[in-house]
């Protein structure tokens, strides 16, 4: 696999795969030859520099030393993450001092939710806002829900420097020969917005993520 080192090399590797898996970004990032060149030294280094301390105080210095460390050899991947997410993501370390081997470098979102993928609304529209939820519920679990208990699957989706979680849920039809599904919106700093049907939420999540332009979009 090549190594990025610009921050456009950064953004050309991980940009295709934010919308549909996390988990494949942090692969794309963690298995490129310079970041685990980088694992290895800065590993060996983090735990040499610990001395007697142990437990959870000795992992957290251990973590602080390997995330700056991180943040001073690849600046161009915290650009390049930072400009795809629109400022709502950052680079963050998955240290695993006992096995270093297994240690990931990853794209967070600090948020109260497990986030599964990233996607940006392109524009205003409901259309655009349609196609952001489409691609959120691509990410759903395969196989069929149980009764009562839906497949669910969380996004964040950014636009003009906001982001909002939306949460699919893929529920079994009370005959149980088809599925249907509902919308959660998670905005950062009001309460969820449960129970949205597939045809109002596009105009919801536009309401919230953009108002400004979302009484006046057209399809």
């Amino acid at each position: 696999m090549p190594s990025p080192h610009s921050k456009e090399d950064w953004k050309a590797h991980i940009e295709p795969h934010l919308s549909e898996s996390l988990r494949t970004v942090s692969d794309r990032i963690t298995q490129t030859p310079v970041v685990q060149e980088w694992l290895r030294e800065a590993s060996m280094e983090a735990a040499e520099g610990l001395g007697s301390v142990s437990g959870i105080q000795g992992e957290m210095q251990g973590y602080l030393r390997m995330l700056d460390a991180l943040e001073d050899r690849f600046p161009a991947l915290l650009t390049a993450v930072e400009e795809l997410t629109e400022g709502c993501g950052h680079v963050d370390l998955h240290w695993r001092p006992m096995n270093p081997n297994f240690s990931r470098v990853q794209v967070t979102f600090d948020r109260d939710f497990t986030v599964k993928l990233f996607v940006r609304l392109t524009a205003p529209t409901p259309k655009a806002a349609r196609t952001v939820l489409d691609t959120v519920a691509k990410a759903l679990p395969e196989g069929d829900p149980f009764p009562n208990r839906p497949n669910t699957v969380t996004g964040l989706v950014a636009h003009d420097g906001s982001c909002i979680g939306v949460r699919v849920h893929e529920h079994l039809a009370e005959d149980g020969r088809g599925r249907y599904r509902n919308f959660t919106l998670l905005p950062d700093d009001q309460d969820s917005i449960g129970n949205l049907s597939d045809t109002e939420a596009p105009q919801r999540l536009l309401h919230v993520l953009a108002p400004a332009d979302s009484s006046s979009s057209v399809g």
